[in-house]
């Protein structure tokens, strides 16, 4: 008997198609989830600090103090208001109505005219220890701004000190958008995928469908691409809603090349979908085979992709079980389809690493399936 014919991996493939049809829930769960995630995680994902709420005690009362102040208001980085006395600040950090307090000294306009040093304090919030490097450099920078208002010259005047010119490559406006609902295809596609898959097989046992299936000349290869098939289609689905979302809604750019990113996203669904489908022939049930789902796709997805800490931070020990995920790697390439549009020459590697991570999952799932009840 033959390994592989595609009449009969197409007959299960068909019968898979008809099940999903008359499933209302996989077809909601397929495409409305990605539409709610994108829509909700991209309007509320904001990596960009604003409208810091600060209180300041101005105990000079002077032009230049008051320049310092509507400068920092005019940021729109901080959102000052006048507090009374040090404790009412002090109060208003520690219940969280402010993430900072600025103290302006009495004579600051005189020193900072006269030439001479003028100490304003700058009290932050340390809970909050992941703004603290962002809210930093932005005081840096305003309070240059601030020093050029005061003494009312312009801000190249002061041609002799070394200046930075500084431009950002790929997204000039550090707008969060366009670097977190790119990363936001892998996650949904991984989530849709693993989900869907996970469960077919386990459904087959519990309703003992399973034995019918397997009284058919089928192979396991035929069975498992008959299986396969429906749901990579509307993985890809999923895929081309999100990006639609991402190029009319949100707005982020793609420099890169239609066809690469469909391949990647072709191997990245395969993956996942030989993942679920490796939980689900090795559990047969469908409430364990959910949470290993969740334990081995959804989390290691969020958590060790990329998609919110970057991979080049984290401890060796992690960066090595990020690259067991094709998550990690498909996340470095849709933002780069996105936003660099690098050539497939530059980065044939996470194309090699995505098919050979698909390859080995889909051995194992073929060598565990067996063709009997045990």
């Amino acid at each position: 008997m033959s390994v592989f014919v595609w009449r009969r991996a197409g007959a299960i493939l068909s019968k898979e198609f008809k099940h999903i049809m008359r499933d209302p829930f996989t077809l909601i769960l397929a495409l409305m989830l990605p539409l709610l995630i994108v829509l909700i995680l991209g309007n509320s994902i904001e990596f960009n600090i604003k409208s810091i709420r600060m209180a300041y005690m101005d105990h000079d009362q002077t032009g230049a103090s008051r320049a310092l102040v509507d400068t920092f208001g005019s940021s729109y980085y901080f959102r000052p208001f006048v507090v009374v006395r040090p404790d009412d600040g002090f109060r208003d950090i520690a219940s969280g109505d402010a993430r900072a307090m600025m103290i302006i000294p009495p004579n600051f306009e005189r020193d900072v005219l006269g030439g001479g040093a003028s100490n304003v304090q700058i009290l932050l919030d340390g809970t909050e220890s992941s703004t603290i490097s962002a809210i930093s450099n932005y005081l840096t920078t305003i309070n240059q701004a601030a020093y050029y208002k005061i003494l009312d010259v312009p801000s190249n005047s002061m041609a002799q000190n070394p200046t930075y010119m500084v431009r950002y490559l790929f997204n000039p406006e550090l707008n969060s958008r366009w670097f977190a609902v790119p990363g936001l295809a892998a996650v949904i596609i991984a989530l849709v995928a693993i989900m869907l898959t996970t469960l077919t097989i386990c459904r087959e046992w519990e309703r003992g469908s399973m034995e019918m299936l397997l009284s058919t000349p089928a192979t396991r290869l035929e069975i498992i691409v008959g299986k396969v098939v429906p749901y990579a289609i509307i993985s890809f689905l999923g895929f081309v809603l999100v990006f639609l979302i991402a190029r009319f809604v949100f707005g982020v750019p793609f420099v890169g090349s239609v066809w690469q990113i469909i391949l990647g996203t072709l191997l990245f669904i395969l993956g996942y979908l030989a993942i679920g489908l490796f939980i689900s022939v090795s559990t047969k049930k469908q409430e364990v085979a959910i949470q290993y789902a969740c334990i081995t796709g959804l989390l290691p997805t969020v958590i060790l992709s990329g998609f919110v800490f970057p991979i080049e931070y984290m401890a060796r020990g992690y960066r090595v079980v990020s690259s067991v995920f094709p998550a990690r790697f498909y996340m470095d390439l849709t933002r780069d389809q996105f936003l660099k549009g690098s050539n497939f020459i530059d980065i044939w590697w996470l194309y090699g690493i995505l098919a050979l991570q698909a390859v080995i999952v889909l051995i194992f799932c073929i060598a565990r399936f067996k063709r009997t009840l045990e």
